[in-house]
């Protein structure tokens, strides 16, 4: 089950900072609320399947410009990994349910 909060730390181009995601899912349907350094607060919508989650999509970030990108997480216990693809570079998230 993906539900629920998970603090993370990312690497930036000014530091590692700390973030949270709060994942739900409804059916086949994943939600993600988003509170990161860079991106700032983003609601996300993608698919769900098991303890995997995938999500597309694009929007500003701040000092980045225009990004699309393609992330696909799992949770395992209370561990959260995500790979995140984008035009603007690939990076992973690291995250511990809270």
């Amino acid at each position: 089950m993906i539900d629920g909060k998970y603090k993370f730390e990312v690497d930036v181009p000014f530091g590692r900072k700390e973030g949270t995601i709060v994942l739900r899912a409804e059916g086949n349907t994943a939600f993600a609320d988003i509170d990161a350094p860079v991106i700032g607060k983003k609601h996300m919508e993608g698919q769900v399947d098991g303890d995997t989650f995938t999500a597309q999509g694009s929007g500003k970030v701040k000092l980045m410009g225009n990004i699309e990108f393609t992330a696909v997480g799992t949770v395992s216990g209370d561990n959260l990994h995500v790979d995140v693809k984008s035009n603007k570079g690939d990076f992973v998230i690291e995250g511990v349910r809270v």
